[in-house]
């Protein structure tokens, strides 16, 4: 099975796919996904405790990491994490939850510059390292907030203070979104509307995603991994914006400890897409089983 996206453009007889009936099929479980992000925006909002981090709480000498819990495209450290922060707590870590990336918009993040959204990152590492006297901190990190880091350890200088980095459907090497936006580029004018026009002036970090985009190029060439660092990426079959889904995972190079795991390997029947993956619970375990690791 190869981790790299073809890059010839798919076929795309259906809406978003390679035919109509895996789109009608995929529809509840999208939708259901959708429902889920909404529901966990609800509970975000009104369990103002949920949202507080553990700056005040010790670490405990079984977890001597803090946890950075990193949020994608369109997200917030509230509702991204409405499933993980509490279950990482029952299970002894201190979580701390950065919002990065704003722009235009004060309630969704993860719009602005990927760069200046890596470096908001590292100054909020600095601060959890410095008020909890901790050497390193752990991450996980969902969609953007799983690809994004990679520039703060391999570009900023993060790998020393990062001991284990879990991707949950991350942008490894952009997105596409089952093809659209490869398809999008061969129509006149549209790399411009994307890259120069209103997209690019309501969300800067919307053209950087994709996966022709010079800044994934640039990650690209920074190297995936850090030797230093350990990698975990939980990918879905069913992903819907991480497309081919294969293009989550890392390169796995040998001195380099990385594990490629996909959700289905663990829950054959399980069609989560990509919104979902945050609150799903075999991830969650996997990922509670990563950090142990």
């Amino acid at each position: 099975m190869s981790m790299f996206p073809n890059p010839e453009l798919p076929k795309i007889p259906g809406l978003n796919s390679e035919n109509v009936f895996t789109d009608i099929t995929a529809t509840p479980d999208r939708l259901s996904a959708l429902g889920q992000a909404g529901t966990a925006g609800i509970i975000a909002a009104v369990d103002v405790q949920a949202g507080l981090d553990d700056w005040d709480l010790p670490l405990l000498p079984e977890h001597p990491r803090p946890v950075v819990l990193v949020h994608g495209t369109f997200g917030n450290r509230g509702y991204t994490w409405t499933q993980a922060a509490p279950l990482l707590r029952q299970h002894g870590y201190r979580i701390f939850r950065p919002d990065y990336g704003q722009h235009l918009n004060p309630v969704l993040f993860g719009l602005g510059d990927i760069r200046q959204s890596a470096q908001q990152l590292s100054e909020f590492v600095d601060e959890v390292l410095r008020r909890t006297g901790a050497a390193q901190v752990d991450m996980v990190g969902f969609s953007q907030g799983g690809m994004m880091p990679r520039y703060y350890i391999q570009a900023l200088g993060g790998a020393p203070k990062v001991h284990h980095l879990v991707g949950i459907a991350p942008g490894t090497r952009g997105v596409t979104a089952q093809g659209l936006m490869r398809l999008a580029r061969q129509i006149p004018g549209a790399r411009e509307l994307v890259e120069q026009g209103p997209v690019h002036l309501t969300v800067p970090a919307w053209p950087q995603l994709q996966s022709d985009s010079e800044f994934i190029r640039e990650l690209g060439e920074l190297g995936e991994t850090s030797e230093s660092v350990r990698y975990t990426v939980i990918a879905t079959r069913y992903d819907d914006v991480v497309t081919p889904y294969e293009s989550c995972a890392l390169k796995e190079t040998p001195g380099h400890y990385v594990r490629n795991l996909v959700l289905q390997d663990f829950d054959p029947e399980d069609r989560t897409p990509h919104a979902s993956m945050p609150y799903n619970p075999t991830v969650l375990n996997l990922m509670l089983t990563a950090l142990a690791d």
